[in-house]
């Protein structure tokens, strides 16, 4: 991968807030979605707690479908531990999805208990 690969434009990107410059694409999901929100590139500032969890969860879906329509066989998706309303909801989703065969949260070297590791069928 090239060095000078920028990940938080990719983050941006994929979120809708930047456009890649120069007539260069991203059509790779990134084996690792972190879902933490930056407050400062929202509208109007600070979000409520649901509203975030809302944007978070539409972005985490976003990456599944996306994740799904690469073949992808696994995704890291980093939610963090705050109060556990986002992991929840995110497991609840895990759960009901078809192309989902497991999950696994358990402790990771460098995200903690702050992320789960999804694996499709």
């Amino acid at each position: 991968m090239d060095s000078s690969f920028d990940k938080d434009l990719l983050r941006q990107y994929m979120m809708g807030a930047a456009s890649p410059t120069n007539g260069s694409k991203y059509s790779r999901l990134p084996d690792v979605v972190d879902l933490h929100l930056d407050q400062s590139n929202l509208k109007n500032g600070k979000i409520g707690d649901q509203h975030a969890i809302e944007h978070q969860l539409s972005f985490f879906e976003k990456a599944i479908d996306i994740a799904l329509s690469q073949n992808k066989t696994e995704l890291r998706i980093i939610h963090g531990v705050g109060k556990g309303k986002l992991k929840a909801a995110i497991h609840q989703y895990l759960k009901k999805h078809p192309h989902i065969s497991s999950y696994d949260d358990s402790y990771h070297h460098k995200y903690g208990d702050g992320s789960t590791l999804v694996y499709f069928f």
